[in-house]
């Protein structure tokens, strides 16, 4: 595997060279004439989904999406960014769904500047969902399959969505040093006790009760956001089952996870545990998947996501100073015989020179101009939206006056069949509700209380609701008192 390896980067003192197979450790200066590269924590991310016409694309999409960050997803116009996205085609729409990523440069600098400083480049920085992608070209995952990748680190976990060796979404989750931090123990016992006991509460003591509640409580939230996250998804991409769930954990898997997924509506789902590298520890397993996505960029065998400002610099002799040089060099080479002619070549090189730098400081000027004149298109696109949404909201005015009668009859039937609907999903499962309270025709909300040896009927009453029609069911928090789970449901029609 000569001439593949890649250099991922840890710190600005040791890089990992990774041949596909196994890391070697190595100083960070060999990796000046390689592909180095690394992964951006996620807690550094911005995101922002949004949809633009299909029709859209080189330098107008990436300009659009720069633009649609600035304006939509909240990045401060005084700052630098690094922004990169994916593009997913829709299925029943003439437009791009296009998820975009964007960093500070600070950010960056304070990440990887030791790093940039020593190698010389980063070829490729990371965004950190995107990097099972590698294990489809490696055949290490199957592409026919929607898959689910849920990984626990340390200070980061995050589950990933894949369908035909893709990614397509992901959801931010409580990681192992937020459980440690509210069950007032070490990471690494909570590592521990998540290897051997997990979910499984009789396998506790006494004295231990805050601990279990505190793996019970980010586990329940961990499972009710990756169901939800799916549920969106369905929908926008076509998604019928979710055909195998992965634990990437240390090569491990969690007593009673699965159980706890299968509540939620994933008993077909197959369950596996992530190995990507036979040869790699297992706190070393993810390190691999993200080392394989860089080595497949390296190799070509896809295009990258890349928030990299550490690129490699050009070779002196292709810039205009180097060939200056150069031509200046053979010039007291040939001095002697052909004076005269390079003194005028040498006279050419300086007028090509100053009039190069005059056309770099003019393109200087008219980039701030453009700037400027983009901070005030923005400004007054901003003010021409507020005064279309005024005359909008007068002429919904009107509108709404003259339709308040039928409405009022119509929006009454709306609310009497939805209440009909959540009484007779409750019937069916045997659930008790302390409370049910309606907002306008679309809107219900209904506290449920369960026996925690039935609190799967939670879920089956939502997945109920939703087979019924209802857009956006979802649970913000279930809460366990005294063996009796309390569960507040939002239901939308």
């Amino acid at each position: 595997m000569a001439g593949r390896n890649v250099y991922y980067c840890i710190d600005g003192r040791e890089a990992l060279e990774f041949d596909g197979t196994t890391f070697s450790k190595t100083d960070i200066k060999r990796a000046k004439r390689g592909f180095c590269a690394s992964v951006v924590p996620p807690g550094h991310i911005r995101s922002h989904t949004f949809k633009i016409p299909a029709d859209t694309d080189g330098e107008r999409l990436d300009t659009l999406v720069e633009i649609t960050m600035f304006e939509a997803g909240g990045l401060d116009l005084e700052k630098e960014y690094a922004i990169a996205y994916v593009k997913h085609t829709l299925e029943f729409e003439s437009s791009w769904l296009i998820e975009a990523f964007a960093v500070e440069h600070s950010k960056l600098k304070e990440l990887f500047g030791a790093t940039a400083a020593k190698a010389g480049h980063i070829d490729l920085i990371a965004v950190p969902y995107m990097v099972y992608e590698g294990l489809y070209l490696y055949d290490k995952a199957d592409s026919e399959r929607t898959e689910l990748f849920l990984y626990l680190g340390d200070d980061d976990s995050y589950a990933v969505l894949c369908k035909g060796g893709r990614y397509i979404a992901h959801r931010d989750l409580p990681s192992i040093s937020s459980i440690a931090a509210k069950a007032n123990v070490s990471i690494e016992t909570v590592k521990d006790t998540l290897h051997k006991r997990g979910l499984q509460s009789e396998l506790y003591g006494q004295d231990e009760l805050l601990l279990l509640e505190s793996i019970e409580s980010a586990f329940l939230k961990i499972v009710e956001r990756v169901a939800q996250t799916v549920n969106h998804k369905r929908g926008i991409f076509g998604i019928k089952m979710v055909d195998r769930i992965t634990l990437d954990f240390e090569e491990s898997l969690i007593p009673g996870l699965w159980e706890l997924f299968d509540s939620y509506g994933f008993e077909e789902s197959a369950k596996a545990v992530l190995a990507c590298c036979e040869s790699l520890e297992p706190s070393f397993q993810h390190r691999g998947v993200e080392a394989l996505y860089m080595l497949a960029a390296n190799e070509g065998r896809l295009d990258p996501a890349n928030l990299t400002i550490f690129e490699k610099k050009g070779s002196f002799w292709a810039t205009h100073t180097g060939r200056f040089v150069a031509a200046v060099a053979a010039s007291a080479i040939l001095v002697c015989g052909y004076a005269l002619l390079k003194e005028a070549e040498l006279a050419s090189l300086e007028d090509e020179s100053a009039m190069l730098s005059a056309r770099l400081k003019s393109v200087k000027q008219k980039a701030a101009v453009l700037r400027k004149g983009m901070t005030k298109e923005r400004s007054m696109l901003q003010e021409q939206r507020k005064r279309l949404e005024s005359i909008r909201r007068e002429i919904m005015a009107f509108g709404d006056t003259a339709d308040a009668a039928l409405l009022i009859e119509e929006s009454k039937l709306k609310r009497r069949r939805m209440v009909e609907d959540v009484d007779r999903a409750l019937a069916k499962y045997r659930l008790s509700a302390a409370s049910l309270e309606q907002n306008g025709s679309k809107r219900v909300e209904v506290e449920i209380l369960s026996d925690y040896s039935k609190r799967d009927r939670i879920a089956k009453f939502m997945k109920e609701l939703i087979d019924m029609g209802y857009r956006g069911v979802g649970t913000e928090a279930i809460e366990l008192d005294e063996n009796l789970y309390s569960s507040r449901v939002e239901i939308v029609r």
